[in-house]
């Protein structure tokens, strides 16, 4: 049960990664199996370094009560997963309307990095048709960003934090090369509609699911 449980944390965590690669199928753009690792590598060091640092936190509680409260943490990092999927679905409805911006980021970085979560392909800088080892680290911040919040939640259950980034880190390379292969036969635009409210369904199920 815990394995499946550890499955299901990584297809949510790594829809995003999915998204990319039918966006990357599409366009024809490359992604090295080195560069691959750097990106999948920073989903992993996110998850590890989340689940200590949870770790350390839930022994300040009993097992029970750090049980529930990674459930209910893991509730609401599902619920605001899913609230930013539908907000960014209304966004692409409405391209014109900025009313509904509430803030500006303004770290050229960061930025950058949200921006590159929204549209996957703007990763390629230099539009060589290749993400390169620099631009595979920024392609792993901008992926990475939901694992931090996920991962500390999930420690509270006892799992390991290296089994669970160890499937992580898997299941980041599977569903980027899936989403790649899949990219040559669906449109980006109407899968990743789709595959957008996913995660936040699946770490909301979880997160009722330990809850109880």
């Amino acid at each position: 049960m815990e394995f499946l449980t550890l499955v299901a944390f990584a297809l949510a965590l790594n829809m995003d990664a999915l998204g990319t690669g039918v966006a990357y199928g599409i366009r024809k753009i490359r992604i090295p199996f080195s560069s691959l690792l750097i990106i999948s590598g920073m989903s992993v060091i996110t998850i590890l370094f989340s689940m200590l640092s949870g770790h350390l936190v839930s022994q300040l509680f009993s097992p029970a009560f750090a049980h529930r409260l990674g459930g209910i943490i893991l509730l609401l990092v599902g619920i605001w997963i899913l609230v930013q999927s539908i907000r960014e679905n209304k966004a692409e409805d409405h391209p014109g309307d900025s009313n509904g911006t509430l803030l500006q980021i303004r770290i050229q970085a960061l930025g950058l990095a949200i921006q590159i979560l929204r549209e996957p392909c703007r990763a390629d800088l230099d539009r060589s048709g290749v993400i390169s080892s620099r631009e595979a680290i920024l392609l792993g911040v901008a992926l990475s960003m939901d694992a931090f919040g996920a991962g500390f939640a999930v420690s509270m259950f006892g799992f390991s934090p290296y089994l669970t980034a160890g499937i992580v880190g898997i299941g980041h390379i599977v569903l980027t090369y899936a989403g790649l292969l899949m990219g040559k036969y669906f449109s980006y635009s109407s899968l990743g509609r789709q595959l957008a409210l996913l995660p936040g369904c699946i770490l909301i199920a979880l997160g009722i699911f330990k809850i109880r």
